[in-house]
């Protein structure tokens, strides 16, 4: 069957006079079906003399319409209208209706054929032949005349079919109004895929999810936005047959650029695809000054004269650290008089004795909108801190939140002279009273540091009963590596801690004990519930890491070398980004009539496919219990795991971390007849997604409507950094967190093969 978006223009323009002749005055109306088809018996069978230029009935009901179909096949180029008998078996539309997730048909496609007739596609026989020779085209004054002569001959309403005995199928849905979204070609081409993105030449610009033929074309696509948007020059990190990565050229340790794209090939669908962009601007920094110097003006600056003058520019734009200070009440006045709701809390070391002001210790921030949204979040907190690169020694502590979309969503901020005990204590007091605000079964995840340990036992909300408190698994790794000093048992330790169920726990900690006994005592004298999945009980909601508040980090990682007034003002700028960008994706997803976001779709939907292959034996209808034998897949498979729907609870473990049935729940649930879409968790829902983002930002007016703050702060000279010859260090010292270790991963390879081979020779 032809498509309608495969019709010619010389086409349409006949298509245009025949519907312009149809509502011409005097004419029978189209909905006729004896003036269309030559007959009163609405059944237009194969085999009639006459032409068919029906449509089927059309009547007034707007929950229905018939799926008569009645082709074509002379008069009109290139269009091809096939007839098709009803199906007896119909399912009335209903709003959850819900289309097959396999069907792989181009949306676009009118095609209301139902697929599985096996008739679906009729015999030459069954229609009239146009003739071989002679005009393949009717002359459309004759086709008036012909109807203005039935149209006389007429005289009595043509017997419509009976409604009750029509199948339907969908709604009415008038044909000639319809609109369909625009998409490339090329989609149609990709299995399984509705709306693919693909690279548009004329516009130049790259996002994650693109797809490419080959691989030549995403290379020219990458070297074409480079050139016109990215305007940076970049080497190949990574090219396989599966791979290819490639990063800024003038990237370095001082001034490290972000800017990176990576491909990968995607076997399922047969094409390449981007999985991740960054699209950041290089720092601008003392080399950038010295080559814009001499680009202009032809002139070599020293390097100390380009670094007073870049110096001397940001103070221009951003002021000095001192003054910044001075700035900062009033700055963050200013925020809480247009956004009502923010909050400030601050912490002063002392009144200066000469100036009656008050000199500046402990800083807190968090915005209104990001307290209300983490009200639809899951219960997870992550907090970290980080250095300033100024020349005092502040520090910035971060708390995020992950949103039902696994993206994060910063909670609050503070700024502290130093990390310790009672900088961390106040942090999370502060965070206590304005964010959490008693909500209860909050888990805190960070890393190891001691002052912060202590802090978190002396709070309420993060010891048992009311919460938890959580190791980061990556900082249990990195202390563990630096200890054992062995790569191999550092990823045996990331699996361990990693797995949700306890026996490949249990598995993994014995090759641990039998390869390095000290390594074993040293994981097993840290409490496994703070470190482990499989201990877990379902506190982290999958959560292992801190990497939530690590990329507000690498976000603001160009804003921490400014002085304090221009961090605050960056930290609401991205977070007014995050909230216009998610709000606008929200309202796509309700567009899209999701049930949940896009996080938790792709996950449900992997679930559901492997949900197929397992084996249910049913126990009790009272606790809705069964076992699942999961089908044998090489060495791997035949495992049997139990699951309780009345709990919620599997004994893999991902449904209880997850909040989203598993592979083994679903099939449960298809075996007792539950909604399986009644078991995930709120914050996985659309709408809870989209209440996180609901609240708006309003923009701070300029200085002169600034309110005056009740009182006057400075900065404490004496937590200046120590300075040494040569520059300071702006990035810190990269571990072995930040090493891929791929050589001493093959090193350990390599000599576990060996070994082997000695212990089999004779």
């Amino acid at each position: 069957m032809s498509q309608w978006g495969d019709i010619n223009p010389q086409m349409s323009n006949q298509w245009g006079e025949y519907m312009n002749l149809l509502a011409t005055p005097g004419l029978p109306p189209c909905s006729n079906t004896d003036y269309l088809a030559g007959t009163s018996n609405p059944d237009f069978g194969a085999g009639t003399s006459n032409l068919d230029f029906g449509a089927g009935t059309s009547h007034s009901e707007p929950e229905y319409y018939t799926p008569y179909l009645v082709t074509v096949t002379q008069g009109l180029d290139n269009i091809d209208f096939h007839y098709t008998e009803p199906t007896q078996s119909h399912t009335p539309l209903s709003e959850n209706f819900i289309p097959n997730e396999n069907d792989g048909e181009d949306p676009t496609a009118d095609t209301f054929v139902n697929e599985s007739d096996e008739a679906s596609e009729p015999d030459e026989a069954e229609y009239p032949i146009p003739p071989e020779d002679g005009p393949d085209r009717v002359d459309i004054n004759v086709m008036a005349e012909t109807f203005a002569q039935r149209g006389a001959e007429t005289s009595s309403e043509p017997t419509l079919p009976d409604l009750n005995t029509q199948p339907t199928f969908y709604r009415s849905i008038q044909f000639f109004q319809q609109t369909f979204p625009e998409i490339p070609a090329d989609s149609v081409d990709v299995p399984n895929l509705r709306y693919a993105k693909f690279y548009n030449k004329s516009e130049g610009r790259l996002d994650k999810g693109m797809l490419f033929k080959t691989k030549e074309e995403l290379m020219e696509a990458v070297q074409d936005h480079s050139i016109r948007h990215a305007r940076r020059e970049y080497y190949v990190t990574e090219s396989s047959r599966t791979k290819w990565k490639v990063l800024c050229k003038h990237s370095t340790e001082e001034q490290w650029c972000r800017w990176e794209v990576r491909g990968g090939y995607k076997p399922k669908i047969r094409r390449w695809a981007i999985t991740m962009t960054r699209e950041m601007q290089p720092l601008y920094g003392i080399k950038h000054v010295i080559q814009n110097v001499k680009d202009q003006t032809g002139y070599d600056v020293p390097y100390q004269k380009a670094w007073y003058s870049l110096k001397m520019a940001r103070e221009i734009v951003y002021g000095t650290w001192e003054s910044s200070v001075q700035k900062l009440p009033a700055y963050l006045g200013a925020i809480q008089k247009y956004n009502p709701g923010t909050i400030v809390e601050w912490k002063h070391k002392g009144v200066q004795a000469s100036t009656g002001k008050y000199v500046m210790g402990y800083v807190f921030w968090a915005f209104k909108p990001c307290i209300d949204g983490f009200q639809f979040c899951r219960n997870v907190i992550s907090v970290d801190g980080t250095h300033l690169y100024t020349k005092y020694k502040y520090k910035l502590l971060i708390a995020a939140a992950m949103d039902g979309n696994q993206q994060v969503l910063p909670l609050a901020f503070a700024v502290v002279d130093e990390e310790t005990y009672p900088s961390w204590k106040w942090f999370l007091q502060q965070l206590s009273r304005h964010v959490i605000r008693g909500r209860r079964g909050m888990c805190l995840i960070s890393d190891r540091h001691a002052g912060l340990i202590k802090a978190v036992r002396e709070g309420p909300d993060f010891v048992s009963p009311h919460g938890v408190h959580r190791y980061c698994l990556r900082h249990v790794c990195s202390n563990f590596n630096n200890t054992i000093k062995n790569v191999v048992l550092k990823d045996l330790c990331w699996q361990a801690g990693s797995e949700y169920q306890l026996r490949k726990f249990n598995r993994i900690m014995d090759e641990i004990k039998k390869q390095d006994v000290k390594a074993f005592a040293y994981l097993d004298a840290i409490n496994k519930e703070k470190w482990t999945a499989s201990h877990d009980g379902g506190w982290r909601c999958g959560i292992l890491t801190t990497n939530m508040s690590e990329c507000i980090n690498g976000v603001l990682k160009g804003a921490r070398r400014l002085p304090v007034s221009a961090l605050v003002e960056i930290t609401l700028e991205r977070t007014v980004h995050y909230f216009h960008v998610r709000a606008m994706k929200g309202q796509k997803m309700l567009q899209n009539n999701q049930l949940w976001t896009d996080f938790a779709c792709k996950m449900f939907i992997s679930w559901q496919q492997k949900a197929v292959e397992h084996t249910v034996t049913k126990y009790s209808h009272a606790q809705q219990s069964a076992s699942v034998v999961t089908r044998r897949q090489g060495r791997h498979g035949m495992n049997t795991h139990v699951v309780k729907i009345a709990n919620r609870e599997c004994s893999c473990g991902k449904w209880n971390q997850f909040g989203i049935p598993c592979s083994h729940a679903q099939k449960v649930c298809g075996a007792y007849n539950i909604s399986v879409a009644s078991m995930v968790k709120d914050y996985y829902d659309v709408m809870a997604y989209n209440n996180t983002y609901s609240k708006h930002f309003e923009p701070v007016q300029s200085e002169d409507y600034w309110d005056d703050p009740n009182f006057q702060l400075v900065h404490d000279p004496t937590i200046r950094t120590v300075t040494r010859p040569g520059r300071n260090q702006t990035t810190r010292i990269h571990n072995e967190m930040d090493w891929r270790q791929t050589r001493a991963r093959q090193e350990a390879q390599q000599q576990q093969g060996d070994s082997s081979i000695q212990e089999n020779v004779p």
